[in-house]
């Protein structure tokens, strides 16, 4: 198997894996009865991730660009969902962010690097 297959199986999986942890969090949060702004923001964001890595077959730049705003979205809906639970707690939210700069950073190497 040549080194870009195994990077891009890698990638994907990491980027899926993400995204469904954080719909599948919002979802529960929803039929607990638990409805805010910052779940709603959650589910928006991982419904435009999971479209942007399909949407790599067509147009790879435009991808790129909606899944950095979908992954801040679930960001921000996350930080939002701490706050309004007076559950705030900084170190978790900094390690999301570092997380998703990680497959951020993974997806930008995948799509435009390895051509």
């Amino acid at each position: 198997m040549s080194l870009y297959l195994i990077f891009s199986i890698i990638t994907v999986f990491l980027a899926l894996a993400f995204v469904l942890l954080h719909l599948a969090a919002a979802v529960s949060a929803i039929l607990k009865g638990k409805k805010s702004l910052g779940t709603g923001f959650i589910i928006i964001g991982a419904i435009a991730c999971i479209s942007s890595l399909l949407l790599v077959i067509v147009n790879r730049t435009l991808a790129f660009y909606i899944w950095l705003f979908a992954s801040s979205t679930i960001c921000g809906g996350a930080l939002l969902n701490g706050q309004n639970n007076k559950k705030f707690n900084k170190s978790h939210h900094q390690i999301r962010f570092v997380i998703d700069l990680i497959i951020t950073f993974l997806l930008y190497v995948w799509l435009f690097l390895f051509q």
